[in-house]
Formats: structure tokens, sequence, C-alpha cells
């Protein structure tokens, strides 16, 4: 800790930040380019959509953009700060003052463990938030055709060979398990034929294993009076689990709410797999983003009059990509429950973390 507040600690902190810096810049451009082309390659070819609108929605998935290309942003960005110390010999008067490689990682790491903080604490909530807005918007899009805001709701469907039950919902609460203002349609099979039979209008429809809980209920069919209830359950082959999956997206849930949503899914008798992966995921990002400054560090210390310099780079590269297919596939197996989501989560940090305490080992020591 004292020498990342020593001066040379603050100058090697304020080189690496500024490294970050212009690796942000850089790729926030190019992804704001390549996703703004996306918006009107897969929106645009379905709705009117202008070059302005196209922009719109690409700034509400900045956050989240940033947010998933940080790890490589910190990575490059240390890498430029390192070696331009390196081509600049100040790195080889660090190394003359006995400053050895396990403390001059230090000010990377903390770079990246600040910016990991943030990252976590503020700007996942304002990315998570964004998100949703950005979910409306191309969703009313595609619908309506434009961008002004509308709701046609939600469509579901069950059935069997006897018949099927087609429901629209007004909405649907945050937990992604309730139905607003949900009406039911019943048709069955009769002599070949489907027809309608009856119709449900209920406040709310909540789905329990098995069943459908409505409250608050009319009940009508052809040619009867309708009738009131306050409870009835509709039986279901829905799986709770596939409606939460489809009407919640985990980016849409921020990092101060993930714990109370999975607590309530849990207490329902649900399996949050995917919000578990998210929320240990974002727990263990400060420490992805040390992890990354580390290795970015670890593989530009070799001295650009001993040669190799732009071989340790690229392999310092590769390791990145690594992580980053190593958590795809972490993450893949939590969610078919394979692995537990803590252990997706964790592990490709760590695994970066030995890599680069190894790096550090041999460089240093021999």
């Amino acid at each position: 800790m004292s020498f990342l507040l020593s001066r040379v600690g603050r100058y090697v902190i304020g080189r690496v930040f500024g490294g970050v810096t212009v690796a942000l810049i850089a790729v926030l451009a190019s992804i704001l380019l390549i996703d703004m082309v996306e918006q009107m390659r897969t929106v645009g070819t379905r709705a009117e959509l202008g070059m302005l609108e196209a922009l719109r929605l690409t700034l509400l998935k900045t956050p989240t953009l940033i947010e998933q290309t940080l790890p490589f942003v910190v990575l490059a960005g240390t890498m430029m700060a390192i070696i331009g110390l390196n081509r600049s010999s100040e790195l080889v008067a660090l190394r003359a003052a006995g400053v050895s490689a396990w403390r001059f990682l230090a000010p990377a790491a903390f770079v990246g463990l600040m910016l990991g903080v943030l990252a976590v604490t503020l700007l996942n909530p304002i990315g998570s938030i964004l998100y949703r807005a950005f979910e409306a918007e191309k969703e009313n899009a595609l619908e309506g055709g434009s961008l002004t805001p509308g709701d046609n709701g939600v469509w579901i469907r069950q059935g069997d060979p006897d018949g099927q039950v087609v429901i629209h919902a007004e909405g649907v609460d945050p937990s992604g398990t309730t139905l607003q203002n949900a009406t039911f349609m019943f048709f069955e099979v009769q002599q070949g034929v489907l027809r309608f039979t009856r119709r449900i209008r209920a406040e709310g429809a909540e789905l329990k294993p098995g069943f459908w809980q409505l409250s608050n209920l009319v009940e009508a069919a052809p040619g009867e009076d309708p009738q009131q209830a306050t409870y009835l359950a509709i039986p279901t082959t829905l799986d709770a689990t596939e409606l939460i999956n489809r009407f919640v997206n985990p980016a849409t849930l921020s990092f101060w709410d993930l714990p109370g949503f999975i607590h309530e899914a849990k207490s329902a008798g649900f399996s949050p797999t995917r919000y578990e992966l998210k929320w240990h995921s974002l727990l263990a990002y400060p420490l992805l983003l040390a992890v990354m400054a580390g290795l970015g560090a670890a593989f530009s210390l070799q001295l650009q009059r001993l040669g190799n310099l732009a071989r340790w780079g690229a392999a310092g590269v590769g390791v990145g990509l690594f992580l980053f297919f190593y958590a795809q596939l972490a993450a893949a197996f939590a969610i078919t429950q394979t692995v537990p989501p803590m252990v997706a989560a964790w592990s490709p940090p760590l695994a970066g973390l030995f890599i680069a305490l190894s790096i550090v080992a041999f460089l240093e020591d021999g």
C-alpha cells in the first residue's frame, strides 16, 4: 500500500488509467458504430428506423456494452501503458531502483479493482435501467413500425390434444411470474373442430407449480351470464422458470435488485440459475478487472532490449481471449445446472489470477 501512495506508485496509476481511457475510447467508438449498423440491419428492415433513432437505441445499450467489454479494455489499456514505460526506458529505471515486479503490478491491479467496483455499483444499475428502455423501444419499433410508445401486452399459449388456452395480459410484474389484467380464452376440440368455449378476465394471474392462481376474475361463456369469483385455479403445464427467463432478462436487473429477485424466486419454488450466475459474476467482476490489469502488466514486463516483447504481448491477448471463452463455457454449464453458478462465475478470474502470478514468478524469480 505504501508503494501505491508513493510518487512512483501514483505515476504508474496515472499512466495505467490513461492507457485504459485511450483503449476505452477506441473500443467504444468501434462498438457504437458496429451496434448502430446492427440496429439498422435488424430493426430497420422491419420498421422505419432513421440514423438518429438507431443511434438512440445504441446509446441506450452503451452502459451494458461498456460493462461487457471493460475486461478487454483494461487488458489492452494496461498493456499500452506498461509497454509505453518499457519503450521510454522508465521501466528499466524503476527496476534499477529496486522496484520488483510484484510491487510494480500493484498499481495496475489497483486501477482494475477500482474500475470494477465502480462498474458494479454505478455503471451496472444505470445500464440495467437504460437496457430496459432499450428493450421496450425496440419491441415497440418492431411491433408498431415506429419508436412511439405503445404496448400490445404479452401473449402465451398452452394446450394439449383436447384443446388450448390463449392468454393475453397487459403486463408482467418484475418477478416474471404474475400477469397483470390477464384474459384467458379457452378452446376445446369438438367433433374435430377447435371451438371457443369460455373466457376469463382476471386482475392478476400468478403462475404456481402446476396451475395459474387467478384473482378478482369474471368468467363468461357463450349464452351464459358472467360470473364473478375471487380466486380460481387453472391447470397448466407451463414451467415457471421458462416464464421468468422469457420475461425477465438478467441484463435488466441491477446489482442491487438481484438479491431480492433471487430470494423471491427461491421462496416461490423456482430455480433462478441465470440470475444467480449474473449475481456471482458481478461479485467477481472487480477481481476479474484486477486480474486483467495484472495480466496486461505481467505480459509487458519483458524488457524491450531482450526482444520478444511483441510475442509476449500477443500471448497476453491470447490469455485474455482464453479467459473470455472459458467464462462463456462455464456460464453454459451453469445454465444447464451442470456446475454451480458460483463456481462458473468465480473460476475464470481465479484462473487468470493464477496465470498472472505464474508469469510474474517466472519473470522475476526465474
